[in-house]
């Protein structure tokens, strides 16, 4: 069977992580800005942008971790699990100010 491998796959792993990260990038700056316009008002967001920025944090590191990309493999792979641990990071300060908040 003839398969024309000129075309590439337009829906790749690549493509989804990058939509992601867009999504919970915008999400990240729509609640950043809503939250920062009347603070006093919206405290409890505050939890909420920490963990959206931690998700989007995970997002931009699965690529990182799961490619082979040669040679600078483990460069990727140092650069993924840096963002895996700003991602931690960003999870543990999204819980502390959640306790702070909400108790």
């Amino acid at each position: 069977m003839y398969m024309n491998r000129t075309k590439k796959n337009p829906y790749t792993k690549q493509m989804v992580f990058d939509a992601l990260s867009i999504v919970f990038g915008l999400a990240v700056i729509g609640v950043g800005i809503f939250t920062f316009l009347n603070p006093e008002e919206y405290t409890y967001l505050f939890p909420v942008i920490f963990l959206f920025a931690a998700i989007f944090q995970c997002t931009l590191a699965v690529p990182r971790l799961s490619g082979n990309y040669g040679k600078r493999n483990g460069r990727r792979k140092a650069a993924g699990i840096g963002l895996c641990v700003a991602a931690g990071v960003l999870i543990m300060l999204g819980v502390v100010s959640a306790i702070c908040l909400w108790r």
